[in-house]
């Protein structure tokens, strides 16, 4: 096949590939999320919405129909994105309006503090259980940590999680709102954005969840490890030309999800800049012959030896190129 015809393929390829995203990306952004950030007063949640959304929950007006015991807003214009703001959990529901039962009917993911200074308490365990029983996600921060000597973080931690009957990878440690002598900015958010956007990608919302982050970056690198991780898998197809197009349109989507998380247009420019990396993923192809070569000449013994060989330096490249 001649260059030219190669080029040409590869352009029809990326055409589709591009329709295909922006498709996707339309239907995941027309999704509704529902948040709940619950925990006592003490505990920190305004501090960690601030934190995660940069929005002042004591400045914003809450929906109707939301009450006292439950706050509820809307993150964006269009109203999708639904933040609530309750105590413990325990008896909440029976003492809430209608309406506001029915946001948390509609309840994607919740998120507990639990206030590190004061220690996992009775009503913690009661609102863990309530909520756990809804049988949604539920991530629990231990929070304010910076309150804690740093030689008594971990076990202070682990004892917390112990006492909730949790484990590890059910809660983080945080300080959404920390001393300015103890930290210059929250602490733990990276990991919590990480856990939401992982459980949340599974219900087809992690892209809309990303878009209302405060930190656009930190959005996106759940993101680009989730790209990799596939391109990676893709890379490791043994037939050839059969990764390649695969990790093109992997590549294709990371762009458009990148950049619908920053609110940018993509042009027929950044198409073509797209096309020419995913071109230069043909190495692949190269490193899988080169390995060939040496398995022939008898300088890597085995064939099933030398396809693991050739699978894992593909996935290597495509993985890591992809993350570049």
């Amino acid at each position: 096949m001649s260059d030219a015809l190669r080029l040409e393929l590869s352009a029809r390829e990326l055409a589709a590939d591009w329709e295909l995203a922006d498709e996707a990306i339309a239907r995941a952004l027309a999704e509704e999320l529902v948040i709940a950030f619950v925990g006592a007063a003490s505990a920190g949640k305004d501090a960690a919405i601030r934190a995660l959304f940069g929005v002042d929950f004591g400045q914003v007006d809450p929906l109707p129909g939301s009450t006292d015991r439950l706050r509820a807003i809307r993150l964006d214009a269009e109203g999708r994105v639904v933040v609530i703001n309750a105590p413990g959990f325990g008896d909440l529901r029976g003492a809430v309006r209608a309406s506001a039962r029915g946001l948390l009917d509609r309840l994607d993911v919740a998120v507990y503090l639990v206030n590190a200074d004061g220690g996992a308490a009775a009503h913690d365990r009661d609102a863990i259980a309530a909520l756990l029983a809804l049988g949604r996600p539920l991530l629990v921060c231990v929070n304010k940590m910076d309150l804690i000597r740093p030689e008594e973080r971990e076990l202070l931690y682990r004892s917390t999680l112990a006492q909730l009957g949790l484990g590890s990878e059910q809660a983080a440690a945080c300080a959404f709102d920390p001393l300015p002598a103890l930290a210059p900015a929250p602490v733990g958010t990276a990991e919590v954005i990480d856990w939401l956007s992982r459980t949340l990608s599974r219900e087809g919302k992690g892209l809309l969840f990303a878009k209302q982050l405060r930190d656009r970056a930190a959005a996106c690198e759940p993101i680009i490890r989730a790209g990799a991780r596939a391109a990676a898998l893709a890379g490791a197809v043994p037939v050839p030309g059969a990764d390649i197009a695969a990790v093109s349109a992997i590549q294709v989507r990371l762009i458009s999800d990148i950049a619908a998380v920053h609110e940018v247009r993509t042009d027929r420019d950044l198409a073509l800049f797209i096309m020419g990396e995913a071109l230069a993923g043909a190495s692949k192809g190269f490193a899988r012959w080169a390995v060939g070569a040496l398995k022939a000449a008898g300088w890597i013994p085995g064939g099933q030896l030398g396809e693991l060989a050739a699978s894992a330096l593909g996935a290597t490249v495509a993985g890591a190129s992809t993350y570049g």
